[in-house]
């Protein structure tokens, strides 16, 4: 015979069979990691996806709530804090408000009294009509009353703004308000809850950086003669 081998001993595999052995343990390993990649692909698609949960978007308003201010002839609301001033007499009612240390504004309410022209000019009025004798339905602040002159000289005069008037200083730089009856003028005639007759001149001055109309329309359309 051709083939050689020695007795009791198996033959000796040629190169070519010993590569076809190393193929098919590789092409079987390739196959089973084929397998598995595939299996864990399906999985990985078929498993729901986990959306993170977001809550949905919201506007929240922080409004300062309104607090009442109370003394012997009248009260009144705002979001401000207001204290009575040292400054205050029998007859002219005077509340600063305050942020912090820091003045933000002044009421002045003369009762039964109408303050020298130096105090009552101002450049804006607040129209409002009466309610019940005791109350005010409130409108809007005026824009400054020079605007009312025209090509004449500024000085301080009576003007009527929306059915209001008031003595209007032309060239005040400053947010000033008087508050006036339509139909009427800054005297306001009101009665107390016993029905005594009572008038007020309501002045506000505004001290912020940036004034706005809605403290004195807060203060005007909650005041209330007691």
């Amino acid at each position: 015979m051709n083939d050689r081998y020695i007795f009791q001993k198996p033959p000796r595999r040629s190169h070519y069979s010993a590569f076809r052995a190393r193929l098919k343990i590789l092409i079987g390993a390739m196959v089973l990691i084929g397998v598995i990649a595939a299996f864990i692909y399906v999985n990985l698609k078929a498993s729901p996806k986990v959306v993170p949960q977001t809550s949905p978007e919201q506007n929240i308003t922080i409004s300062t709530p309104m607090q009442t201010f109370v003394n012997q002839y009248f009260k009144f609301s705002d979001t401000g804090k207001w204290v009575l001033d040292k400054a205050t007499t029998a007859n002219k009612i005077v509340y600063i408000e305050y942020h912090g240390e820091e003045i933000q504004g002044q009421l002045d309410v003369y009762v039964n009294q109408v303050p020298i022209p130096l105090y009552l000019a101002v450049p804006r009025v607040l129209p409002v009509r009466l309610i019940n004798d005791n109350s005010f339905q409130v409108t809007g602040v005026s824009d400054p009353c020079g605007d009312q002159y025209g090509t004449e000289p500024h000085r301080e005069k009576d003007v009527t703004i929306n059915g209001a008037t008031m003595l209007c200083d032309p060239d005040n730089p400053q947010y000033e308000v008087v508050v006036g009856q339509i139909g009427g003028d800054y005297l306001l005639h009101l009665k107390r809850t016993d029905g005594t007759p009572i008038s007020f001149v309501i002045i506000y001055l505004d001290q912020k950086l940036d004034p706005d109309p809605q403290t004195i329309v807060n203060i005007a359309g909650s005041f209330q003669a007691l």
